[in-house]
């Protein structure tokens, strides 16, 4: 494993770049890679318009912000000479671990994404979907680069950011990268956006799909009572974090401060009858994929058969923040929503 920019790849986690970042500015390229580089995404590109595969894609980069990495490092290169000694080419890979059991949700993503190989850990017990550089190039970095989507969670952004680099800056091996003054770079151009602006996004609500697949949890306590939480580890999430409980809780949240479980991780946990009728309603209008799925099917279930929330609670008119959206009624057999823009 190689330390880039304070952590380890491939097991990392990357940020946003402000839209004034000229350094990496396409017309610093060579201009026959420039040229090659604007005739793949515009090949590609046609392939990306279909609603369901643009619709993946987002919920895909959900998944990598909270439960995948970019695995950038060396890729050693051999020389029967032993007085010649060949420089390092760049190995650029994306991938995502999953338990055994969600080895179906790794296939449909290859599936429909068109992308990818999936192979196993037998001692960790786990899937992986590894995507390749040429994947990466066709599918992945041209929806990017032409829908303005960016990564959210900070280290996933910084690994992108690097991926950027390599790319626009046309280096092919590992020794030119001079790693301090790509961090420094990072550091200069990275933005972050305030919560209250992530949630109005245009891509949010896939990307919350995804991110809850890898990070959010639907369970019951031992005091009976449903329960969703979601986690991110690092200071430099808490505004993902904070958004998160916005886009649920809304504007009388406004002001609420989280505070770290320990140094490192943030959670929110919601409960209310108000919060678990936002949640369900949400989830039911964008399904959730994989085991996380069965896991709120299931989580459901046990609310509504348990009358915790039902067709005789009182309805209470409360703005959440979806989107502009406002979900007004908390009867579960009532999926009706004012929509004010």
């Amino acid at each position: 494993m190689i330390a880039f920019l304070g952590y380890v790849l491939p097991y990392g986690q990357m940020s946003l770049w402000g839209v004034s970042y000229n350094v990496l500015n396409m017309a610093l390229l060579p201009l026959r890679f420039k040229r090659n580089l604007h005739l793949s995404i515009n090949k590609n590109i046609s392939e990306l318009k279909d609603k369901d595969t643009s619709k993946l894609i987002e919920i895909f980069i959900g998944i990598l912000d909270g439960d995948g990495y970019f695995d950038i490092g060396p890729q050693k290169q051999y020389n029967k000479n032993p007085n010649n000694n060949p420089k390092s080419t760049i190995r650029i890979r994306l991938g995502i671990n999953l338990q055994f059991k969600d080895k179906e949700l790794l296939e449909l993503l290859s599936t429909k994404l068109g992308k990818g190989k999936i192979d196993y850990s037998k001692s960790k017990n786990q899937y992986r979907l590894i995507l390749f550089k040429k994947d990466i190039l066709d599918v992945i970095y041209p929806y990017l680069q032409n829908n303005n989507i960016e990564f959210l969670s900070y280290n996933r952004r910084k690994q992108y950011f690097l991926f950027k680099y390599i790319l626009e800056n046309n280096i092919t091996h590992w020794e030119d990268l001079n790693l301090d003054k790509i961090n420094n770079l990072f550091q200069q151009s990275n933005k972050q956006l305030e919560f209250s602006d992530i949630i109005k996004l245009p891509y949010f609500n896939n990307w919350l799909i995804g991110f809850t697949t890898a990070e959010g949890s639907f369970h019951i306590k031992s005091n009976k009572r449903a329960h969703f939480s979601i986690v991110q580890s690092g200071h430099e999430n808490y505004h993902l974090i904070k958004a998160i409980h916005y886009f649920i809780k809304g504007s009388l949240s406004l002001h609420h401060k989280i505070n770290p479980e320990n140094s490192k991780v943030y959670r929110v946990s919601f409960s209310s009858k108000i919060d678990l009728m936002f949640i369900l309603n949400f989830f039911e209008n964008n399904q959730l994929l994989g085991l996380k799925k069965l896991q709120f099917d299931n989580w459901k279930s046990y609310i509504i058969s348990n009358n915790n929330i039902n067709s005789s609670a009182p309805n209470v008119i409360l703005s959440k923040v979806s989107n502009n959206k406002v979900l007004n009624n908390t009867n579960i057999n009532n999926n009706n929503e004012s929509r004010n823009e």
